[in-house]
Protein backbone atom coordinates (compact mmCIF):
# COMPACT_ATOMS: atom_id res chain seq x y z
CA UNK A 1 0.00 0.00 0.00
CA UNK A 2 1.75 3.47 -1.42
CA UNK A 3 2.00 5.93 1.05
CA UNK A 4 0.42 9.73 0.20
CA UNK A 5 -0.23 12.43 1.90
CA UNK A 6 -3.21 12.66 4.35
CA UNK A 7 -6.36 14.50 2.87
CA UNK A 8 -9.87 13.63 5.01
CA UNK A 9 -12.89 13.68 3.15
CA UNK A 10 -16.08 13.41 5.23
CA UNK A 11 -18.15 10.46 4.16
CA UNK A 12 -21.63 10.90 5.16
CA UNK A 13 -22.80 7.60 6.89
CA UNK A 14 -26.59 6.01 6.52
CA UNK A 15 -28.45 4.79 9.01
CA UNK A 16 -29.55 1.39 7.70
CA UNK A 17 -32.49 -0.43 9.14
CA UNK A 18 -32.90 -3.77 8.03
CA UNK A 19 -35.19 -6.18 8.10
CA UNK A 20 -35.08 -8.65 11.16
CA UNK A 21 -34.03 -12.17 10.16
CA UNK A 22 -34.39 -15.35 11.99
CA UNK A 23 -31.66 -16.21 14.14
CA UNK A 24 -31.96 -20.23 13.11
CA UNK A 25 -28.68 -21.05 11.31
CA UNK A 26 -29.35 -21.64 7.68
CA UNK A 27 -27.01 -24.84 6.95
CA UNK A 28 -24.72 -25.05 3.73
CA UNK A 29 -24.32 -28.32 2.26
CA UNK A 30 -20.66 -27.99 1.79
CA UNK A 31 -19.81 -26.88 5.16
CA UNK A 32 -16.58 -25.77 6.36
CA UNK A 33 -14.01 -28.58 7.68
CA UNK A 34 -11.91 -27.96 10.75
CA UNK A 35 -8.63 -28.99 11.23
CA UNK A 36 -6.68 -29.15 14.28
CA UNK A 37 -5.83 -26.00 16.52
CA UNK A 38 -3.01 -23.86 16.69
CA UNK A 39 -1.78 -20.84 18.19
CA UNK A 40 -3.33 -18.06 16.94
CA UNK A 41 -3.09 -14.14 17.51
CA UNK A 42 -5.10 -11.23 15.92
CA UNK A 43 -1.88 -9.43 16.17
CA UNK A 44 -0.72 -6.30 17.52
CA UNK A 45 -2.55 -3.64 16.27
CA UNK A 46 -5.81 -5.20 17.23
CA UNK A 47 -7.29 -6.66 20.60
CA UNK A 48 -7.37 -10.35 20.43
CA UNK A 49 -10.79 -12.13 22.31
CA UNK A 50 -11.95 -15.52 22.77
CA UNK A 51 -15.64 -15.88 23.16
CA UNK A 52 -18.07 -18.37 25.31
CA UNK A 53 -21.50 -18.73 25.30
CA UNK A 54 -23.38 -17.27 28.18
CA UNK A 55 -25.83 -20.57 28.05
CA UNK A 56 -23.57 -23.42 27.95
CA UNK A 57 -23.83 -23.81 23.99
CA UNK A 58 -20.57 -25.84 23.10
CA UNK A 59 -18.35 -23.96 20.75
CA UNK A 60 -15.14 -22.45 20.07
CA UNK A 61 -14.33 -18.78 18.49
CA UNK A 62 -12.35 -15.72 18.01
CA UNK A 63 -13.43 -11.98 18.22
CA UNK A 64 -11.02 -9.47 16.50
CA UNK A 65 -11.57 -6.05 17.93
CA UNK A 66 -10.78 -2.20 16.68
CA UNK A 67 -11.66 0.02 19.02
CA UNK A 68 -12.70 3.33 18.11
CA UNK A 69 -13.82 6.90 19.84
CA UNK A 70 -17.71 7.13 19.46
CA UNK A 71 -18.57 7.94 23.00
CA UNK A 72 -21.77 8.40 25.06
CA UNK A 73 -24.56 10.52 23.45
CA UNK A 74 -22.51 10.13 19.79
CA UNK A 75 -24.29 7.66 17.63
CA UNK A 76 -21.53 8.66 14.33
CA UNK A 77 -18.70 6.96 15.47
CA UNK A 78 -18.50 3.83 16.92
CA UNK A 79 -16.86 2.66 19.99
CA UNK A 80 -15.66 -0.52 18.72
CA UNK A 81 -15.51 -3.19 15.42
CA UNK A 82 -14.97 -6.53 15.03
CA UNK A 83 -14.08 -9.36 13.01
CA UNK A 84 -15.51 -12.75 14.05
CA UNK A 85 -15.44 -16.11 13.39
CA UNK A 86 -15.65 -19.49 14.99
CA UNK A 87 -18.43 -22.48 15.55
CA UNK A 88 -21.11 -23.07 17.65
CA UNK A 89 -22.66 -26.74 18.34
CA UNK A 90 -20.18 -27.61 14.94
CA UNK A 91 -21.84 -25.15 12.96
CA UNK A 92 -19.13 -22.78 11.58
CA UNK A 93 -19.82 -18.48 11.01
CA UNK A 94 -18.16 -15.57 10.49
CA UNK A 95 -19.21 -12.04 10.89
CA UNK A 96 -18.38 -8.25 11.19
CA UNK A 97 -19.76 -6.39 13.38
CA UNK A 98 -19.72 -2.87 15.30
CA UNK A 99 -21.57 -0.75 17.89
CA UNK A 100 -22.32 2.84 18.85
CA UNK A 101 -23.59 4.50 21.88
CA UNK A 102 -27.41 5.56 21.83
CA UNK A 103 -27.44 7.58 25.03
CA UNK A 104 -25.43 5.69 27.55
CA UNK A 105 -26.38 2.24 25.99
CA UNK A 106 -24.02 0.73 23.62
CA UNK A 107 -25.86 -0.78 20.42
CA UNK A 108 -24.40 -2.82 18.48
CA UNK A 109 -25.37 -4.56 15.16
CA UNK A 110 -23.28 -7.57 13.32
CA UNK A 111 -24.19 -9.28 9.77
CA UNK A 112 -23.03 -13.19 8.69
CA UNK A 113 -20.39 -13.71 5.74
CA UNK A 114 -22.12 -16.41 3.71
CA UNK A 115 -21.03 -18.75 0.64
CA UNK A 116 -17.78 -19.83 1.81
CA UNK A 117 -18.61 -22.91 3.10
CA UNK A 118 -20.53 -21.15 6.63
CA UNK A 119 -23.40 -22.66 8.19
CA UNK A 120 -24.95 -19.61 9.39
CA UNK A 121 -26.59 -16.57 7.46
CA UNK A 122 -28.37 -14.17 9.78
CA UNK A 123 -28.58 -10.32 10.14
CA UNK A 124 -28.56 -8.14 13.54
CA UNK A 125 -29.71 -5.01 13.12
CA UNK A 126 -28.99 -3.20 16.42
CA UNK A 127 -30.32 -5.77 18.34
CA UNK A 128 -26.97 -6.49 20.38
CA UNK A 129 -26.55 -4.71 23.62
CA UNK A 130 -22.68 -4.75 24.13
CA UNK A 131 -21.01 -3.87 27.55
CA UNK A 132 -17.49 -4.07 28.46
CA UNK A 133 -17.66 -5.26 32.35
CA UNK A 134 -14.00 -4.24 33.16
CA UNK A 135 -13.01 -0.79 33.17
CA UNK A 136 -10.11 -1.90 30.40
CA UNK A 137 -12.67 -3.94 28.24
CA UNK A 138 -10.69 -7.04 28.97
CA UNK A 139 -13.99 -8.86 29.19
CA UNK A 140 -17.19 -7.48 27.14
CA UNK A 141 -20.99 -9.14 27.08
CA UNK A 142 -22.82 -9.44 24.28
CA UNK A 143 -26.49 -9.78 24.96
CA UNK A 144 -30.22 -9.33 23.54
CA UNK A 145 -30.08 -11.21 19.96
CA UNK A 146 -26.62 -12.77 21.10
CA UNK A 147 -25.81 -14.18 25.03
CA UNK A 148 -21.62 -14.24 24.63
CA UNK A 149 -18.51 -13.23 26.73
CA UNK A 150 -15.07 -12.66 25.13
CA UNK A 151 -12.18 -12.28 27.31
CA UNK A 152 -8.76 -10.45 25.98
CA UNK A 153 -6.44 -12.85 25.60
CA UNK A 154 -2.72 -12.57 24.21
CA UNK A 155 -2.78 -15.66 22.15
CA UNK A 156 -5.12 -18.80 22.08
CA UNK A 157 -5.36 -21.99 20.99
CA UNK A 158 -7.48 -21.70 17.58
CA UNK A 159 -7.28 -22.56 13.56
CA UNK A 160 -9.08 -20.13 11.65
CA UNK A 161 -10.80 -20.79 9.13
CA UNK A 162 -10.17 -20.57 4.73
CA UNK A 163 -9.93 -17.07 4.11
CA UNK A 164 -13.33 -15.98 2.55
CA UNK A 165 -13.62 -15.22 -1.12
CA UNK A 166 -17.27 -13.52 -0.90
CA UNK A 167 -19.33 -11.55 1.73
CA UNK A 168 -22.98 -12.59 1.05
CA UNK A 169 -26.34 -11.25 1.11
CA UNK A 170 -25.93 -8.85 4.21
CA UNK A 171 -22.59 -6.97 3.38
CA UNK A 172 -22.20 -4.58 0.70
CA UNK A 173 -19.75 -6.73 -1.40
CA UNK A 174 -16.91 -4.63 -3.40
CA UNK A 175 -13.82 -6.25 -5.57
CA UNK A 176 -10.83 -4.25 -5.49
CA UNK A 177 -7.84 -3.16 -7.78
CA UNK A 178 -4.87 -0.91 -7.77
CA UNK A 179 -6.05 2.82 -8.39
CA UNK A 180 -3.06 3.85 -10.55
CA UNK A 181 -3.65 0.29 -12.47
CA UNK A 182 0.37 -0.20 -12.03
CA UNK A 183 0.74 -2.73 -9.27
CA UNK A 184 -0.55 -6.12 -9.14
CA UNK A 185 -3.08 -7.62 -7.05
CA UNK A 186 -6.58 -7.78 -5.91
CA UNK A 187 -9.28 -7.84 -3.27
CA UNK A 188 -12.56 -8.46 -1.13
CA UNK A 189 -13.96 -5.99 0.58
CA UNK A 190 -16.98 -6.40 2.68
CA UNK A 191 -18.91 -3.15 4.26
CA UNK A 192 -21.67 -3.89 6.76
CA UNK A 193 -24.99 -2.40 5.91
CA UNK A 194 -26.53 -2.18 9.73
CA UNK A 195 -25.74 0.12 12.52
CA UNK A 196 -24.46 3.08 9.99
CA UNK A 197 -23.62 2.51 6.62
CA UNK A 198 -20.20 2.58 4.87
CA UNK A 199 -18.16 2.90 8.12
CA UNK A 200 -16.88 -0.89 9.29
CA UNK A 201 -15.22 -3.42 6.75
CA UNK A 202 -13.28 -6.18 6.30
CA UNK A 203 -10.97 -6.61 3.77
CA UNK A 204 -8.18 -9.20 2.17
CA UNK A 205 -7.01 -10.36 -0.82
CA UNK A 206 -2.74 -9.54 -1.70
CA UNK A 207 -0.71 -7.18 -3.60
CA UNK A 208 2.55 -7.94 -5.17
CA UNK A 209 2.20 -11.25 -4.04
CA UNK A 210 1.64 -10.58 -0.56
CA UNK A 211 -1.71 -11.85 0.92
CA UNK A 212 -3.40 -9.44 4.20
CA UNK A 213 -6.22 -8.97 5.64
CA UNK A 214 -7.47 -5.71 7.82
CA UNK A 215 -10.80 -4.83 9.45
CA UNK A 216 -10.97 -0.73 8.68
CA UNK A 217 -13.44 1.40 10.78
CA UNK A 218 -14.30 5.31 11.73
CA UNK A 219 -12.66 7.72 14.51
CA UNK A 220 -13.32 11.12 14.94
CA UNK A 221 -10.48 12.66 12.14
CA UNK A 222 -11.73 10.07 9.81
CA UNK A 223 -10.82 6.40 8.36
CA UNK A 224 -8.47 3.98 9.48
CA UNK A 225 -7.79 0.02 9.53
CA UNK A 226 -5.45 -2.25 11.11
CA UNK A 227 -4.09 -5.56 9.29
CA UNK A 228 -5.31 -9.09 11.13
CA UNK A 229 -2.08 -10.38 11.33
CA UNK A 230 -2.58 -13.67 12.61
CA UNK A 231 -1.95 -17.53 10.98
CA UNK A 232 -4.10 -17.92 8.15
CA UNK A 233 -4.90 -14.33 7.41
CA UNK A 234 -1.60 -12.94 6.18
CA UNK A 235 1.62 -11.74 6.63
CA UNK A 236 1.22 -8.15 6.47
CA UNK A 237 1.32 -6.67 9.77
CA UNK A 238 0.42 -2.76 9.01
CA UNK A 239 -1.11 -0.14 10.84
CA UNK A 240 -3.40 2.94 9.41
CA UNK A 241 -4.74 5.25 11.70
CA UNK A 242 -7.89 7.20 11.76
CA UNK A 243 -7.90 9.47 9.39
CA UNK A 244 -5.21 8.38 7.02
CA UNK A 245 -7.79 6.86 4.63
CA UNK A 246 -9.96 9.04 2.51
CA UNK A 247 -13.03 7.43 0.77
CA UNK A 248 -14.30 9.54 -2.92
CA UNK A 249 -17.80 7.75 -3.68
CA UNK A 250 -17.48 6.63 -7.37
CA UNK A 251 -20.07 5.24 -9.78
CA UNK A 252 -20.89 1.68 -8.17
CA UNK A 253 -18.35 1.98 -5.26
CA UNK A 254 -15.11 4.21 -3.46
CA UNK A 255 -11.72 6.12 -4.34
CA UNK A 256 -9.91 5.06 -1.71
CA UNK A 257 -6.81 7.43 -0.85
CA UNK A 258 -3.89 8.68 1.38
CA UNK A 259 -2.45 5.79 3.08
CA UNK A 260 -4.09 3.31 0.21
CA UNK A 261 -4.24 3.99 -3.21
CA UNK A 262 -7.63 1.68 -4.28
CA UNK A 263 -10.53 1.49 -6.60
CA UNK A 264 -13.46 -0.50 -4.86
CA UNK A 265 -15.85 -1.24 -7.57
CA UNK A 266 -19.39 -3.65 -6.95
Amino acid sequence: MNMHSVKIVALGTIGVLATTTSTLAQFNTNPIHLTQATSFTCGPHLKTYVVRSLDNRAGTGIRCVKFSEGGAGGASIPRLAWYGEGAWGGCTYRHLGHAFYEGRMLVGSASDFHGNGECTNNNFPRNLTVRGTTPDWTVIQVTGAWNEEWRSVSSTSYRPLPRPQTCGGYLDQYRVSDLGGGRPGAGLRCMLKVGQANTTWFGNGNWNGNTYSHLGTRGNNGYGAGDICGNGFGPSCNNFGYGSLTFTPTPGGFKVTGAWSEQWRR
